[in-house]
């Protein structure tokens, strides 16, 4: 697994079922990951709040861990810094 640190530069809603963010230190500087659900209610509640806490983190200016395979650029788990 791999992680990617820093600020949320950038969040867009592309659909219902695919999102974009660009985490890094600095705009220049910044990694794109996926949110996206098949449909199902249960992955729909699931990726909905984890794009809820990726857009507090930005607002916020709190830094976030976004957990994504390998190979993969889609989050699977994401850490908020507190405080």
């Amino acid at each position: 697994m791999a992680e990617t640190i820093g600020l949320v530069q950038r969040l867009t809603l592309l659909s219902q079922t695919l999102t974009c963010v660009w985490i890094g230190p600095t705009s220049d500087n910044s990694e794109i990951l996926t949110v996206s659900n098949d449909g199902t209610t249960i992955d729909a509640l699931f990726t909905g709040n984890l794009v809820q806490a990726l857009a507090a983190a930005q607002t916020n200016y709190r830094e976030v861990t976004a957990t994504h395979d390998d190979d993969d650029s889609e989050i699977t788990a994401l850490s908020i810094e507190p405080i």
